[in-house]
């Protein structure tokens, strides 16, 4: 708060012995309840605001073999097999079944509709994500986010379809992707895709 000193000031000597000594007026600011204040908002804005949350990425790995024993090997039909690949220039190919006989490019922004076409389309649908080792991490990340979103968006017409009808008893669905390492043979296929060739058998 600010302050009004009227009797600080040191009279004038007198000249003449006709002027009246002046009083100089001093003024002092307090500032110790604008500094209580400031504390207080900052106190306010500790305990309000909501700090943005750890990202966390789910991933469902299979059970550890025991010391010895290799791990099991799961079959799986080639047309319920959706492969996709990334080359060291972050590329992104895809193939599936027997009626695809070589990759074939898509770009990033189609991929969601490959995958919910798929997923809705063919049964008890694998997908093998294969990653060139030179390829960036951000891409396998990106990936992965566009199958759980589609995920989300397939589970939320479930939903809705359960909503308009009680008598629905539909599960929820979960797609189901593994990580696999790129093969030799692979990296050779893309090579050969991406040169505008065909893969002979």
């Amino acid at each position: 708060m600010a302050g009004v000193d009227l009797g600080g000031g040191r009279p004038q000597k007198k000249r003449g012995g006709l002027k009246r000594p002046k009083r100089r007026i001093n003024v002092r600011n307090d500032l110790t309840p604008m500094v209580d204040i400031a504390f207080l908002l900052l106190i306010f804005y500790m305990v309000t605001t909501v700090f943005s949350s750890p990202l966390s990425m789910e991933i469902s790995l299979p059970p550890k073999p025991e010391p010895g024993e290799q791990p099991p090997d799961i079959q799986v039909a080639e047309s319920k097999l959706l492969q996709m690949f990334v080359d060291k220039d972050d590329n992104l190919y895809y193939q599936i079944g027997k009626e695809m006989k070589q990759p074939e490019k898509v770009s990033f922004e189609k991929l969601s509709e490959i995958i919910e076409d798929k997923n809705v389309n063919v049964e008890k649908l694998v997908m093998v994500l294969k990653m060139d080792q030179a390829s960036s991490y951000s891409m396998m990340v990106n990936i992965i986010d566009e199958i759980q979103r589609v995920e989300r968006a397939i589970n939320a017409g479930i939903a809705a379809m359960r909503e308009k009808d009680q008598s629905v008893a539909l599960p929820n669905y979960s797609i189901r992707f593994s990580l696999q390492d790129m093969t030799v043979w692979d990296e050779h296929v893309l090579k050969i895709v991406s040169e505008g060739g065909i893969v002979e058998e």
